[in-house]
This record gives C-alpha cells, sequence and structure tokens, in this order.
C-alpha cells in the first residue's frame, strides 16, 4: 500500500500543479476581464457623455443666438461644457506613439473618419461654431445647431457609443471562452486523476480500511465493555458498602473489642481505595481526570491513613512509627482524596514488601511544600529508578511492584506539579519521598451547626440507602419524607414544600437527572438539590449540574459528608445573598 501511495503521490503533485497553473491562468484572464471592463466602461461612459454634452451646446447656443437679454450663465455653462466636450473627443481619437488609434476599431475609425459619415469632422465643425459665438471670432452658421443638424450628430453619436459597446462585448466574449477552456481542461485533468490515480488503488484501499475499522470497532468494544463493567461493579459495590461503613460508625462496642472495629474500618477502607482506583484508571485512560480541589485540615487527612494502616501492620508484626509534624495542622487548598490515595498506596506497598523490621513515616510542611516520607526495611529496589514505567509487562518486581497503583501515584503527582522519588537505605529497605506544591491557611475552619428546622425529601428507589441516609438526617434532627423514583417527587414537590432534597440519579420509571430537570424548568422550583449517586462519570456530574442541582455526594456517603454538603449549600446561599455569587 505504501508504494502505492508513493506511486499516487508523484502523479497527484504533477496533476495538482497542472490544476494550479489553469487556475492561475483563469484568475488572470479573469482579472483581465474585470479590467477590460473597466477600461471600457470608461471609454463608453465618455462616448455617452457627448450625446448628451452636444444637446447642452445646442442648447445655450440657441439661447444666445436668438435672445437679446440672455443671462451670462449661459455663456459661462456654455463655455465649460465645450471645453468638456472638445476633451473628450480629443481622449476618443487619441493615438499611440506610433500613430494608431487607441480606443477606436475599424467600424470606428469608418465612422468618424470616413464619408459618409465623418464624425470626426461633424464634431469638430460643431466645437468650431459653438467657439465662434462663444468668443465672437466671426460670423457663426446657425444651420450648424438647428434641430435637424443636432438630430443628425446626436445620431451619429449613438452610433458611436453602440460600436464602443460592441467592442467591449467581443472583448469580454473572448477572455469568457477562454475561461471556459481553462476549466475543460482542469476537469478533463480530474477525470485523468480518477481513471489512472484513485480507481487503481480505490479496492486495495477499502478493503484495508475496511480491516481497520473492524479491529478499530473490536477495540473500541473491549473499551466500552471494560468502563461499563468498570462503572457498573463499582456502582453495585458502594451500594453494600454504604451499609458496611454506617454500620460499623454507629456500632457501640468495648474497649475489648475496639480491634475487631479497626479491622473492618481498615477491611472497608481498602474496598473503597479499590473502587476509586478503579475510577480513576478509567479517567485517566479516557483523560478526563481532573483534581477537586478543597480546603480541610491537612494533619487529619494524613492521620486517617496511618490510623487505618495501624492494624494491618500490627497483624503483620511490623512496627509503624509516624511523625506528623504540628505544621500540618492548617486548612489546605488541596485534592485531599487523592493525597490519602497516593498516601494509601505507598503505605501498602511498603507493608506488602516488609516482611519484619518496621515502617517510619513522617510529613510535614515547609515553605507551602506537603514533604512525605516512607521508609521501610524490606527488600528494597533491585535496581536504581529514575521514573516509573507505565507498560506493565516491562515493570519489574522488585519491593514496589511498579503496578497500576504506582503508575496512578505518578499520574497525580505530575498533575499536581508535585513530585516523586525512590531509592535504596544504606543497610537495607527503601525510601519513597513525595512532595506536594500546597496552598495553604493558618486560620482554621468555621464550624457550622446543621439547622435542624430543614425539611428534607430524599428520593432513592433502594431501601438500603434510604435508611442509612434517613438515619443519618435523624441524627442531625432534620425532618424528611422520601420518595421511590423521580416521578413521586415532582408529584410530591408540586404539592409540599421542601427546604432542600437528596436525589439518587439511577431509579426506575424517573431518573433523577429528568427528576431533576423537571422541577427547575417545569415547577421553578429553587430549593436547593444535592446529587446522591453513585455515579462517578464526569460526563454524568456535568449534566446533573446543567440540569440544576447544586451539589453532589457520591456513595458511600458519612454523616460527615452530608454535614459538608449542607454547610457548603448554605455557604453558597449566603455568597448569593451578598451579591458577589
Amino acid at each position: 500500500m505504501f508504494n502505492i501511495i508513493k506511486s499516487v503521490r508523484k502523479r497527484y503533485r504533477w496533476a495538482l500543479l497542472a490544476i494550479a497553473l489553469l487556475i492561475s491562468g483563469s484568475a488572470l484572464l479573469l482579472q483581465l476581464s474585470i479590467s477590460v471592463q473597466k477600461y471600457d466602461a470608461k471609454i463608453i461612459n465618455i462616448a455617452g457623455k457627448q450625446r448628451m454634452l452636444s444637446q447642452k451646446i445646442a442648447w445655450h447656443s440657441n439661447t444666445i443666438l436668438n435672445t437679446n437679454n440672455y443671462s451670462a450663465l449661459h455663456t459661462q455653462s456654455l463655455k465649460k461644457t465645450l471645453n468638456v466636450f472638445k476633451s473628450a473627443h480629443q481622449q476618443l481619437l487619441a493615438q499611440s506613439p506610433n500613430g494608431e488609434y487607441k480606443y477606436l476599431t475599424p467600424e470606428l475609425i469608418k465612422l468618424y473618419l470616413y464619408e459618409p459619415i465623418q464624425l470626426d469632422k461633424s464634431v469638430t465643425q460643431y466645437i468650431l461654431e459653438a467657439e465662434k459665438l462663444l468668443y465672437q471670432k466671426g460670423e457663426v452658421k446657425q444651420s450648424v445647431f438647428s434641430i435637424e443638424e443636432v438630430e443628425a450628430l446626436l445620431l451619429n453619436l449613438d452610433k458611436a457609443v453602440s460600436l464602443y459597446e460592441q467592442s467591449a462585448l467581443s472583448k469580454v466574449n473572448w477572455v469568457s471562452n477562454l475561461e471556459i477552456l481553462c476549466w475543460l481542461l482542469a476537469m478533463i485533468l480530474l477525470l485523468i486523476e480518477l481513471r489512472f490515480v484513485f480507481m487503481p488503488m480505490e479496492k486495495e484501499v477499502t478493503s484495508t480500511l475496511l480491516e481497520l475499522q473492524k479491529q478499530k470497532d473490536f477495540v473500541q468494544q473491549i473499551s466500552q465493555n471494560k468502563e461499563h463493567f468498570i462503572a457498573r461493579a463499582s456502582h453495585e459495590f458502594r451500594t453494600p458498602l454504604q451499609g458496611l461503613i454506617t454500620s460499623i460508625e454507629a456500632l457501640e462496642i468495648t474497649p475489648e473489642q475496639e480491634s475487631i472495629k479497626t479491622q473492618a474500618k481498615y477491611c472497608s477502607l481498602r474496598l473503597i481505595s479499590m473502587l476509586d482506583e478503579l475510577q480513576d484508571l478509567q479517567a485517566l485512560s479516557a483523560g478526563k481526570w481532573v483534581p477537586h480541589l478543597k480546603d480541610e485540615n491537612l494533619l487529619e487527612s494524613c492521620n486517617k491513613v496511618v490510623i487505618a494502616y495501624k492494624y494491618a501492620c500490627k497483624q503483620k508484626g511490623i512496627k509503624l512509627t509516624s511523625h506528623l509534624d504540628e505544621s500540618l495542622n492548617c486548612i489546605c487548598k488541596l485534592d485531599h482524596q487523592r493525597l490519602q490515595h497516593m498516601f494509601t498506596e505507598l503505605m501498602s506497598n511498603a507493608i506488602k514488601f516488609t516482611a519484619q523490621g518496621e515502617i517510619n513515616v513522617s510529613a510535614k510542611l515547609l515553605n507551602n511544600e506537603f514533604c512525605l516520607t516512607v521508609k521501610d526495611t524490606g527488600c528494597g529496589f533491585s535496581q536504581a529508578i529514575a521514573d516509573l514505567e507505565f507498560d506493565s509487562f516491562k515493570q519489574s518486581n522488585h519491593f514496589q511492584g511498579l503496578r497500576t497503583g504506582l503508575t496512578r501515584v505518578q499520574y497525580v503527582v505530575k498533575a499536581l506539579h508535585g513530585a516523586i522519588s525512590f531509592k535504596n537505605n544504606e543497610t537495607h529497605g527503601a525510601t519513597v519521598t513525595l512532595s506536594l506544591p500546597i496552598i495553604s491557611h493558618k486560620e482554621a475552619l468555621v464550624e457550622h451547626t446543621v439547622n435542624s428546622n430543614l425539611t428534607c425529601l430524599v428520593v432513592e428507589d433502594n431501601p438500603l440507602n434510604t435508611l442509612l441516609l434517613t438515619r443519618i438526617l435523624t441524627l442531625l434532627n432534620l425532618s424528611y419524607e422520601c420518595a421511590v423514583n423521580g416521578e413521586i417527587a415532582c408529584d410530591m414537590v408540586s404539592k409540599n414544600e421542601y427546604d432542600i432534597i437528596f436525589m439518587d440519579l439511577n431509579m426506575p420509571v424517573m431518573d433523577g437527572f429528568e427528576a431533576i430537570k423537571i422541577i427547575r424548568s417545569e415547577l421553578n422550583k429553587t430549593m436547593p438539590i444535592i446529587a446522591v449517586t453513585a455515579n462517578t462519570s464526569d460526563d454524568d456530574m456535568e449534566q446533573v449540574y446543567k440540569n440544576g442541582a447544586n451539589f453532589h455526594i457520591h456513595k458511600p456517603i458519612s454523616q460527615q459528608a452530608i454535614e459538608d454538603a449542607l454547610n457548603s449549600i448554605r455557604e453558597i446561599n449566603f455568597t448569593c445573598s451578598e451579591g458577589t455569587c
């Protein structure tokens, strides 16, 4: 196929060159035609004005001859008109240096110079008699200005104009014929191209494209199946996880059972982490990953990860020591969830490849840069690592494994304009250092209390999710009503007043997308709407906000997530009331 393309390219270039030359020639001819038309139009206009000027001269001359007390304006106008008439006549009969007439065709030469008409002689005599009258140079032959003589002159001037127009038209026709010829040649060249360039390779190119299309469709189908599976699996896993996490948080246990509760928390957090990793990898492959920056306490974000891995270290008999500097105790604008994911991945790999010994975690905030170090006494690296490889087939099996988890870490670190390094310790084990630029705020977050006078509408088709969400609302002293699909919710909203709506997106009969759209556009309700969903697709989130949602919460939800959502809604409303939204 490449040989055919090479051969066709050569012939095609020559054909394009020929067509380009023809097009250029046609364009030049077009410009010539326009120029000729402008040139001829000017001459025709001059010839046409001669008729009007001759009539004006006759009128002024007869007035002067036949009126005793004529106005001086007649004399002035006659002088001006006569000068223009004479100048125009001289221009029409202008000659080139070699004695040829510039504007006269053979027919016009015959009209102007030869009998029986001799228009040049008539015009010259007409001018001469007008000058005699104007300058009082002798006896004026008044018959020259009679109606019969003037009519004869006008008739001959009309013939001159007609001959000028015929001459111009013949030039335009000549240029037009050349343009048609160029167009025909271009069409012939295109037909030759079609016959000898495109048709010979049409079958081979078509068969190759069909084969490539089949392969592309197959790959796209696999990719779509993978994305659909990941999305559905994530959605279905998050629903029971919601119940699991809420149940763990609600357990009232004895101090002796604390380790069991810690183990349960660890397992649930690991499940959520794996789901988030699948979602992140899907977003990375589709090029849709973006950081979600929030203002939260950096020390609390780090502590959550360390506490979650204390149980894992205890189970494996590894000592876990951590030093989280007090400088972390500040509010930072950061993607805290992704930071916890990266921290979790580094901790997980350190525990996985450390059979005995200890793991040391230290973190601090220095000059608006977050520095995290995870040091272990495991097997270390078999060779120096400058960068992580994305291809799992090329990845080695040293201590970190370098599989999808660390691939995701590296991508996120680069997206957040940070850096990560790997090195072996002097004795044994490895040290991983992570640094991220951070915008910190020394002031603490303002504690908000949820308004207990709110009436909520919970729209959820899954009884378990409804139970969990209403339990949290009860703990927050909020009253609520429930609907199992969007259609029922719209009916309830039309009849009752609610302060806030918690809306699931995937429901039978009418989903949350359509329900939000109807509430905003048809019912014209303005109460805040919080989407509560297991969907993590950016496209879905963009659509739900476009339809009119104010906030969203991803399942599995927690009491803290609900409080944060309610506080965010209140901040938005407050900002709008101040006129700055």
